[in-house]
């Protein structure tokens, strides 16, 4: 495949509003002659030629409109070659951004194959077409281009260089059968993670702006539990405990370990203290590792945000009570509720794409790295749907708890027609596409629409295959057909 190594670029305008402005600057620069046109597709490239009817002998200008068709944009450098019945003109560079002015003289009439080139350092396209060469204009009269055909809507090269603008074409491809419905984005179990209360006590806040859907690091101090006003359950009573048996259990220890190398005490006596010295070693380490002057801390077990606070400062809570769940957040579970009546289809979903209540994005399983994990089997008891659930790796975007709207993709259906979302404009319950007829004009067609998985739209009819569509910039079009079209449209170069 060959790629054109230019230079493209696209100008700020996009605005609506500064749009339909353009137009009316725009009705200024028509043609007062009517031009021959023609627009020609490489690979990557559109072209879009204009030229004043030839005349043998006689100057005649070309101006060759170049679009980089991946981006839409104007070509801003390289240069444009004609050749003609052996005859060649060169333009070295644009003379305005994206359009090549080539003068040329035809030596002879008839019909000629024209090759239009285009140079950038050792990249190079090129295409072909027909022209008609007249002995005299003015005796071919009858020969002069038809005006622009009623309905079409003229939207001129630079006004899409400078707006969000992208003209696809639309072939046959694998497209699944979708079953539309609703669901939601939860967290994936084990995802979520309980702190509890180690000791009875009093909540102290280490963060007092700690609230829900703050985000916590592993390890980090989330409270203090403190009990030095309390009499029951003193954690600083329960220290000095702990460590006073740490110091006999420990001194036990050493002093039967003594004696049993000695042979003194039997073996057995020195595994029972060697055993009591264990468990209150781990006894005292445990409470001592998250004991401080002003109580026992309670710590972030995973890093995440806080999904649930269930306490307030200054609450007692006891031994074991629910502080804060912790959800990572990094892997979510979708959950789409499939109505009973597609039931049988259920053993066909493969995958699926999902937008959320909260953004006109549309997101794909296989974008987030997810996967089908399982179809329902039964209807829960008051539930009138049956669940799909996937799995996701979270990007950031997605919120737990949303709802959300879900393509459920089944059978694969072999060369379909399908269009982006954004081609489709609906009015008054029809709805519509623009058409590229030449490389200014358009025509708005009204089209059947099927399935619709979130992305894409299968066109049923109204569409055929090669044609290319507006898939953005469809609004700017709305608004230029609003604009009478002049008769001979073209560019006062």
């Amino acid at each position: 495949m060959v790629v054109i190594a230019c230079a493209c670029g696209r100008g700020p305008e996009s605005d609506l509003h500064q749009h339909e402005e353009s137009l009316q600057q725009e009705e200024t620069h028509q043609h007062e002659d009517a031009a021959s046109q023609s627009t020609l597709f490489s690979d990557n490239t559109e072209f879009f030629i204009e030229h004043e009817p030839l005349e043998q002998g006689k100057e005649s200008e070309f101006w060759v409109h170049v679009t980089q068709l991946q981006t839409y944009e104007a070509c801003l450098v390289g240069s444009l070659t004609i050749l003609m019945d052996g005859v060649s003109a060169v333009s070295h560079e644009p003379e305005r951004p994206g359009i090549f002015h080539v003068p040329f003289v035809p030596r002879r009439t008839g019909e000629f194959s024209v090759r239009y080139t285009l140079h950038s350092g050792t990249i190079t396209e090129s295409v072909t077409n027909h022209v008609h060469v007249y002995k005299n204009l003015q005796d071919e009269f009858d020969h002069a281009e038809d005006a622009v055909a009623d309905g079409e809507v003229i939207f001129l090269k630079e006004q899409a260089w400078k707006s969000v603008f992208m003209i696809k074409e639309v072939l046959p491809a694998p497209f699944s059968s979708v079953i539309s419905t609703s669901g939601e984005i939860l967290a994936m179990p084990g995802e979520k993670k309980n702190v509890s209360a180690n000791s009875s006590g009093i909540v102290v806040f280490n963060d007092k702006t700690l609230v829900q859907g703050s985000g916590v690091k592993k390890g980090q101090h989330l409270f203090t539990l403190t009990s030095n006003t309390l009499i029951e359950n003193n954690i600083e009573l329960q220290y000095q405990e702990l460590l006073n048996n740490f110091i006999k259990s420990r001194s036990e220890y050493e002093r039967h370990q003594d004696l049993y190398a000695k042979q003194v005490v039997p073996e057995r006596q020195f595994i029972e203290s060697k055993s009591k010295f264990t468990n209150d070693s781990l006894r005292f380490y445990t409470l001592a590792a998250n004991l401080t002057k002003e109580g026992l801390k309670v710590t972030a077990p995973v890093s995440g945000y806080i999904h649930e606070l269930n306490i307030s400062e200054g609450q007692y809570v006891e031994t074991g009570q629910l502080l804060v769940t912790i959800s990572s957040n990094k892997v979510l579970l979708l959950r789409a509720d499939v109505p009973q009546q597609f039931y049988d289809l259920l053993k066909e979903i493969e995958t699926a794409n999902f937008r959320p209540a909260y953004t006109d994005q549309t997101y794909s399983i296989e974008d987030l790295n997810g996967r089908l994990l399982a179809k329902g089997s039964s209807v829960a008891e008051n539930d009138h749907y049956i669940p799909v659930y996937f799995e996701v790796k979270n990007d950031g975007s997605l919120l737990e708890g949303a709802y959300a709207e879900f393509f459920l993709k089944t059978t694969s259906k072999a060369n379909s027609l399908t269009v982006p979302v954004s081609a489709i404009s609906e009015e008054q319950g029809a709805h519509y596409l623009y058409v590229q007829v030449t490389g200014e004009s358009f025509t708005k067609r009204a089209v059947s629409p099927g399935d619709n998985d979130g992305r894409k739209v299968e066109i049923i009819e109204g569409l055929f295959p090669g044609e290319r569509i507006v898939t953005e910039g469809v609004m700017l079009l709305k608004a230029a057909s609003t604009v009478t079209s002049v008769a001979g449209h073209g560019h006062a170069h």
